[in-house]
């Protein structure tokens, strides 16, 4: 790939979204993903001279280093027409880049851009641009590499998330769509506090833990997920999650204590971890969309024994696996915000 406008990606009166990141990527890449969805790694495009000046230099630069594109694309019988095609075109990819932040704990360098439009006369060509919002990295695993099995396991994610819009699930699937939400800005959200808070709302979004009995709820609940082992680490986890609802942030934050930050880090890994596993188990297994798509069917899962629980939902994963690297001499004051 040249140039956008010069490239083979695109064919003569197809239309085409995609989202450019700029991240570390190693491996290769076969041309087609899934039937819908394609990638192309390691290639580069130049911004059209008309789009250079309404993007902003900056930003042109920034878009012309992305260097992983996740793509879907459909021969159109009107390709110079922005309408529901494009629409459609920019849910699915959009499902795709949604499936890779399940898939990968990736942070890109630049905020990642949506883009669409069509191939015409020989050109490809801008018809409408979207930025979305830039994902946090963690503290001590900064920029971690996409590989091809993340691509691919984005993919089937993101097919897996256009299905379960389409399925029909009793109750429909409003509750895991609005939890998956909640888990998508918490990736990008500045605030390591306000990060904890909301990854502790996903585990929330899937437990479904009684009023007046949340914090001990979201204990035992999560021993589904996690094991049995790990009821004083959620406690923990649940007291950060109450400060920031209580504005008492001022526990960690107002004077720095470095113990006390590095706490921080190392729970924001494991919450983050913990939500986005759960979410990768639930959307990636069709057996469990009827049972975590809506508040009802929640109901009635958590009023199954933990025997049956367990045969739906499959054996636990450890949560310390987020923090087999983490290493303290190598996190510096500056990075925890003194």
């Amino acid at each position: 790939m040249t140039g956008l406008g010069t490239s083979n990606w695109i064919g003569h009166g197809e239309k085409y979204a995609l989202v450019g990141l700029s991240v570390k990527f190693e491996g290769r890449l076969p041309a087609g993903i899934t039937s819908n969805l394609s990638a192309l790694a390691g290639t580069t495009f130049s911004v059209p001279a008309e789009w250079r000046e309404w993007l902003g230099s900056i930003r042109a630069r920034e878009v012309e280093d992305c260097n992983l594109f996740l793509l879907s694309k459909l021969i159109s019988s009107a390709p110079g027409v922005l309408d529901a095609e494009n629409q459609r075109l920019q849910q699915r990819v959009w499902n795709f880049y949604v499936g890779l932040l399940l898939a990968s704990p990736f942070a890109p360098a630049h905020r990642p851009v949506m883009l669409t439009g069509s191939r015409q006369n020989g050109e490809i060509g801008l018809r409408q641009q979207r930025d979305f919002e830039c994902p946090i990295p963690c503290i001590f695993r900064p920029y971690p590499t996409v590989t091809p099995d993340d691509v691919r396991l984005a993919a089937r994610f993101g097919e897996n998330l256009e299905a379960i819009a389409g399925a029909p699930i009793t109750g429909g699937h409003w509750r895991l769509f609005r939890t998956l939400h909640v888990y998508i800005d918490a990736r990008s959200t500045a605030d390591i506090i306000d990060r904890i808070h909301q990854y502790c709302r996903c585990i929330d979004g899937l437990i479904l833990p009684t009023a007046g009995r949340t914090k001990q709820q979201f204990k035992s609940r999560t021993e589904l997920f996690i094991g049995p082992g790990h009821h004083d680490l959620m406690g923990e986890l649940y007291d950060v999650r109450s400060a920031a609802e209580h504005l008492h942030e001022n526990r960690y934050l107002e004077y720095f204590d470095r113990t006390v930050r590095l706490e921080l880090a190392r729970k924001e890994a494991i919450a983050e971890y913990i939500a986005r596993s759960a979410l990768v188990r639930t959307i990636g297994t069709d057996s469990l969309w009827p049972h975590f798509g809506n508040t009802p069917a929640l109901e009635q899962f958590w009023a199954l024994t933990p025997a049956e629980r367990t045969r739906i939902w499959g054996g636990p994963f450890d949560p310390l696996a987020a923090i087999a690297d983490f290493d303290p001499q190598y996190i510096n004051d500056a990075m925890l915000g003194r």
